[in-house]
């Protein structure tokens, strides 16, 4: 059976760096596919509502997965998890999901994707600091050099920026601070004190409907009478393949970043492998400026070099404790 059918625990240092890497390219894939994506689902179909977009998409995750365990039993289910338990460790989470999802898709309507891309470099800092709150991580100076070199580095970016637009950097930082809480969350959940024994797509299974619940319910009162009254409801039928890909793209997403976090940390999935995060976001913005013909000022592209040199570098130190067990 596939690791993606089993908990990936108890593997050796050597086996868990490589299966990390090759996870970590299937997510740098899939996840700049749905930036593209959803960019364009959002501005370019003239659909701005990013809560509704990200409702289907989990909805699409939680089907799929629950037919995967339940239905055609391709996936080992084992794990029992009573409603109790649900409602108190999984729904909180599946709220901080639905806020990272929501505020995450939102700033599109405001900046440019290629400044999103260099802002992103910052969430390690977020996500590095409430780990080390909670007891997760144990901090070492190299890797607080590293994550301050990109605190720096993203300042660098935003004081560059054309066209900085203050409600995109609050919804981008609100989406960050949610996603670490998130991750955080999510790997206390596995490897904490929970330490509940999930399979990849079983955890998505049980966190998904928690996401759908809180983004079905915001755009039930946010967005759905705004869809009504602009006549746009039958977008998402009329555009059938591009949504379907969308949630796909979602699907595999979820549950590859379920397996970094089992396999490393939540800290080393925003670090995306390093080196693939970099390369991830330098051809996202290469394409946005291709496709949209965003500019990237000189301050920007320097900030965005010191971000990413030091992502690379707090990665390898990162690595090098997997590996050490």
């Amino acid at each position: 059976m596939s690791v993606a059918g089993k908990p990936v625990h108890g593997r050796n240092g050597a086996s868990r760096v490589a299966l990390a890497a090759a996870v970590s390219i299937a997510w740098m894939v899939c996840s700049s596919a749905l930036i593209l994506v959803n960019k364009h689902i959002l501005v370019g179909l003239k659909f701005p509502f990013p809560m509704t977009v990200s409702a289907l998409g989990m909805a699409a995750s939680s089907i799929c997965s629950y037919l995967a365990c339940r239905v055609l039993r391709i996936v080992e289910a084992n794990a029992s998890v009573s409603p109790g338990f649900w409602v108190k460790h999984m729904l909180p989470i599946g709220f901080m999901m639905a806020m990272t999802l929501w505020t995450g898709n939102l700033v599109y309507l405001y900046l440019s994707v290629s400044f999103i891309q260099m802002l992103k470099a910052f969430t390690p800092v977020i996500t590095m600091l409430a780990l080390f709150m909670v007891g997760l991580e144990k901090p070492n100076s190299p890797m607080i050099f590293s994550v301050l070199i990109i605190a720096a580095g993203t300042a660098a970016s935003a004081y560059g920026e054309a066209t900085l637009n203050a409600a995109g950097i609050f919804f981008m930082f609100a989406s960050e601070i949610t996603e670490a809480a998130r991750l955080v969350a999510t790997q206390y959940l596995l490897v904490g004190a929970g330490g509940l024994q999930l399979s990849p797509i079983e955890g998505v299974m049980y966190l998904s409907p928690a996401c759908v619940f809180w983004l079905g319910l915001g755009a039930m009162f946010l967005e759905f009478p705004s869809i009504r009254a602009a006549g746009v409801a039958g977008v998402p039928a009329a555009n059938g393949r591009l949504f379907f890909v969308a949630a796909m793209l979602g699907f595999c997403i979820n549950m590859l970043a379920y397996m970094t976090i089992q396999l490393a940390s939540s800290l080393t999935l925003k670090g995306g492998g390093g080196v693939l995060a970099t390369v991830k976001n330098a051809l996202i913005i290469v394409a946005a400026m291709a496709i949209w013909g965003e500019v990237v000022t000189g301050l920007q592209a320097v900030g965005y070099l010191a971000s990413a040199a030091a992502f690379v570098l707090y990665t390898v130190l990162k690595m090098r404790q997997v590996a050490a067990g």
